[in-house]
């Protein structure tokens, strides 16, 4: 494009460069003057020229930086990748785009970069790139650590030890034997397990026994943040790829980052044993993959070493154990327990965690008892429990059920037999029959009932 790399001092350049037929325009001079960072590419995006506000902004001297390919693709450096044209631009349409800043010393964490198209009769002559910093600077990180710090970390190793996880079910068994091995290894692990089953509690156990134990340990919801906040804290100023305090990094559903992004932490990691990544996700990588959401790359550097989270439902020989965990002094009734174990817990540890809280404040002091726990629990454990039979009869576990549930709308009506039909969303006449074909003769309270049936008579 003709432009030529200006002297990096800070003497004003000399005043030439005017367009021709110009005698008072010095653009060079105008360009230097603005404390706004530009620069220019070429139509092969090669790096033309850079004002004296871009040199302070990259800390790069513009002799160096000349002629440098701005380009995202595979192992470019962060400059020249935060600095690419979007696809936008190089169609010739004015485009912002916010990319993390480039990792030099200490500096703001992202840019919004304004890509403007210069165009002739041939097409695409060049781009010219305005850059706004976002957020403040990142103020580099004291080389002692404080002593508060250090207590903290040990506090959370001690906490998260191997008994999280242990219990007397083959599943526990299994993911303990695991996650031992995971923490003795430097591959990455890859978590499969459904939302709440414990993941990220793994991660942290696995974390916490290994070589990296005293440094961090950071998770990041792919599913939560924005793709360019995520790519900013992972490789913008001050982040964490880098970084050497940092030694494991947990990324949430990994699958839901955009596959350019992805590409980019399969190629960044890849060779990489410090910061360790561990990835949690409800599908293995593989099936990710066939899916289409997930880059074949980021499986094979990911998902060697794989472990299977099991859910609630498949440790119900380990309640108490975990209710122990949550409550450490408020043991279960053996009622109590027997309901919990009825429940399939779709919401995993997170539901039991929020059922045993709500237990705990309606019953402030002593054990947990059955009437303590929610109503919807107690409902479904009175439906689902059966006589013991050797075989399976689809009619005799139907009226087992509507026996459970006629005896337990009696009890609520005190044997009023017309609100217990309300209850159970049926004609009186119609509740009397099943009273009969089922052969409950004396419902509970029958005195009320005996009452009423007078009050009936009478009136």
């Amino acid at each position: 494009m003709g432009f030529r790399p200006m002297p990096s001092s800070s003497q004003p350049p000399p005043n030439r460069g005017r367009p021709r037929g110009s005698s008072s325009f010095a653009w060079r001079s105008f360009f230097e003057q603005t404390t706004t960072p530009l620069f220019v590419l070429g139509k092969n995006r090669r790096l033309r020229y850079a004002n004296a506000a871009w040199e302070k902004l990259t800390g790069l001297s513009r002799e160096e930086a000349f002629g440098m390919v701005c380009s995202a693709r595979k192992r470019s450096s962060p400059l020249p990748a935060a600095l690419a044209p979007s696809p936008a631009a190089l169609a010739g349409q004015v485009d912002t785009s916010r990319r993390p800043a480039a990792p030099h010393r200490n500096g703001p964490p992202w840019w919004d970069i304004t890509f403007v198209p210069l165009r002739t009769i041939d097409g695409l002559f060049g781009i010219v790139g305005i850059i706004t910093v976002v957020g403040d600077a990142v103020v580099a990180a004291a080389k002692k650590i404080p002593p508060q710090v250090v207590a903290l970390r040990e506090e959370c190793t001690k906490y998260y030890n191997f008994d999280l996880l242990t219990g007397e079910s083959m599943a526990a068994e299994r993911l303990v034997a695991q996650a031992r091995l995971a923490a003795s290894l430097t591959a990455p692990v890859w978590l499969v397990g459904e939302p709440g089953s414990g993941k990220e509690t793994t991660a942290r156990v696995i974390h916490a026994h290994s070589p990296w134990r005293e440094r961090a340990f950071v998770a990041i919801d792919c599913l939560g943040l924005q793709p360019y906040l995520i790519e900013g804290l992972l490789f913008g100023h001050g982040g964490l790829a880098p970084a050497d305090r940092v030694g494991t990094i947990y990324l949430k559903e990994p699958s839901a980052l955009p596959r350019d992004l992805q590409q980019r932490l399969a190629d960044e990691f890849a060779d990489r044993v410090q910061p360790r990544l561990i990835c949690g996700s409800r599908s293995s990588a593989a099936h990710a993959v066939a899916a289409g959401t997930l880059v074949p790359m980021f499986q094979s550097v990911y998902s060697a070493f794989e472990i299977h989270v099991p859910p609630l439902r498949e440790q119900l020989d380990d309640l108490p154990r975990i209710a122990a965990r949550y409550l450490p002094h408020r043991p279960l009734d053996p009622a109590a327990l027997a309901v919990l174990r009825m429940h399939p817990w779709p919401g995993q540890l997170r539901e039991f965690r929020t059922v045993l809280r709500e237990a705990a404040a309606a019953a402030p002091n002593g054990p947990i008892l059955r009437e303590h726990l929610p109503l919807a629990l107690r409902l479904r454990a009175e439906a689902v429990r059966l006589p013991p039979s050797k075989t399976l009869s689809l009619d005799r576990i139907l009226q087992a059920v509507e026996r459970r549930l006629i005896e337990f709308a009696l009890q609520k009506t005190q044997g009023n037999q017309t609100e217990a039909a309300e209850l159970l969303g049926i004609f009186r006449t119609r509740l009397h029959r099943r009273l009969e074909a089922l052969g409950i003769t004396s419902p509970p309270n029958s005195s009320l009932r005996k009452h009423e049936q007078r009050k009936n008579d009478e009136g």
